[in-house]
């Protein structure tokens, strides 16, 4: 297909708000509670501190805020933080098909154009809602079969940028050639990859997403050029990207069909891959009351993907321990739970855990899904307890509901938060669509100085 990028680029022009289905509009409002409650989470995560500390030395007009804190930056390196935050633990959102998390570049920059330009609810959530969609939407160029695009390569990097970039120009009101200069802009400066995963480096990839896309937008509404083809070109990001880049997976069901209503919501605080047997482990050990101490060990089947992402047996601190399947098995295993709980550095650090991790064997099933699970757990009697997951919670199929994510979002608001504060930002969240300006709800997610 030729011309992709102008083809997405006159569909984002184009959309109208009261154009898009009621379900979709929702679930719009759903992605951004999901947002503002992680990046709340993760608001005083250890990389998050440091990254603050390093972007203030060299930061401009301190005039956008950070959620959970109470220093304030400018609009670029807000949306940094804010997005960074919104993954630092790992619970932001999941595009299955791409292995993407969309929303927290677009959110991040949103929030960050919100004091600086004046903006509705309506336009928050509409701009929200297109940049989740276009940059999912090229995701699939990469995925759809028979593309493939290497396993080293972050999707987030990759895409992130280019849906902060349709929602910051989509505000801005560009027009076509704008809005394909915008993401031209941003697909130029796409970046990831995946051997940063479970390291400081990796919570980087999202708030650098988020800030080059908002860049890439105010850049090209001050007339900064770019090729209109970035995407589709003989030497543009399809083909950099992905052998055999499926480039009418862009536009195919375009305006019909919603890329956002496959997203799905962590119940876990862990790589979406590892939630599958998360949920297995909870299955046998909600089941029955046998004494973990005698587990010989713990068998899993599993979707390739999962190992290939998240084999790391003897993860050294908390950030590897939320994309080690063998912590989050063991752990479940031993708690019952699957929390913040579950990846506190004494946890990651007990021998006993350490030694458990060890026992965790898996092997790999092309015919088990990304989201299916099979556990083994036999103990040291000879005896076995069984659990097979075909489809975790949280995953399309088995979506959160508005009261999961609301309660999801209110424990990870009330870490920074008073209680009373926490239920105002939530309710305010879920009628975002309806306020007339978005920057009094900035402002009320601003923390104090003791970071509550």
């Amino acid at each position: 297909m030729k011309d992709v990028t102008r083809i997405l680029s006159r569909y984002a022009c184009a959309s109208r708000f009261e154009g898009l289905p009621a379900d979709v509009r929702h679930e719009g409002v759903r992605a951004f509670v999901n947002f503002v409650g992680c990046a709340a989470g993760g608001a005083h995560e250890d990389d998050v501190e440091l990254m603050v500390d390093f972007l203030g030395e060299f930061n401009g007009p301190a005039e956008a805020i950070l959620v959970g804190r109470s220093e304030k930056l400018d609009i670029l390196n807000a949306a940094f933080i804010n997005s960074m935050s919104s993954s630092a633990l790992a619970f932001n959102d999941t595009h299955f098909a791409t292995v993407a998390h969309p929303t927290s570049p677009v959110a991040a920059a949103l929030l960050a154009l919100a004091e600086r330009r004046p903006m509705t609810g309506r336009e928050f959530v509409h701009a929200l809602i297109l940049g989740i969609e276009l940059q999912c939407r090229v995701g699939n160029i990469l995925t759809v079969p028979p593309a493939a695009s290497q396993v080293g390569l972050s999707m987030q990097g990759l895409v992130g940028g280019i849906g902060a970039a349709v929602a910051a120009a989509k505000v801005l009101g560009l027009d076509e050639a704008g809005m394909a200069t915008a993401i031209g802009l941003a697909a130029n400066q796409s970046a990831g990859l995946r051997q940063a995963q479970s390291t400081m480096g990796s919570h980087f990839t999202p708030g650098h997403a988020a800030r080059c896309g908002l860049a890439a937008a105010l850049l090209a509404a001050r007339g900064f050029e770019c090729s209109d083809s970035m995407i589709e070109g003989v030497k543009g990001f399809a083909v950099s990207y992905a052998q055999q880049p499926n480039l009418d997976a862009a536009a195919a069901g375009l305006g019909r069909t919603f890329e956002i209503s496959a997203l799905a919501y962590k119940p876990y605080p862990a790589g979406v891959v590892i939630h599958p047997i998360i949920d297995a482990c909870l299955e046998v050990a909600r089941a029955d009351s046998f004494d973990p101490a005698q587990i010989e060990r713990v068998e899993l089947s599993l979707n390739p993907l999962a190992a290939k992402l998240t084999n790391l047996v003897d993860p050294k601190d908390r950030g590897q321990a939320l994309v080690s399947l063998q912590h989050w098995t063991v752990t479940t295993l031993l708690y019952r739970a699957a929390g913040i709980a579950q990846i506190a550095h004494e946890v990651v650090r007990d021998r006993t855990i350490a030694e458990m991790r060890h026992k965790v064997a898996f092997s790999n099933d092309e015919s088990i899904g990304r989201d299916a699970a099979r556990v083994r757990v036999v103990l040291k009697d000879g005896s076995a307890r069984e659990a097979n997951v075909e489809h975790c919670r949280g995953s399309v199929e088995r979506p959160l509901n508005d009261e999961d994510i609301a309660d999801k979002a209110r424990g990870q608001l009330r870490l920074v938060y008073p209680a009373a504060k926490a239920e105002q930002i939530l309710d305010e969240c879920w009628r975002i669509a309806d306020l007339s300006q978005v920057s009094p709800f900035c402002k009320m997610l601003a923390g104090d100085a003791a970071g509550a």
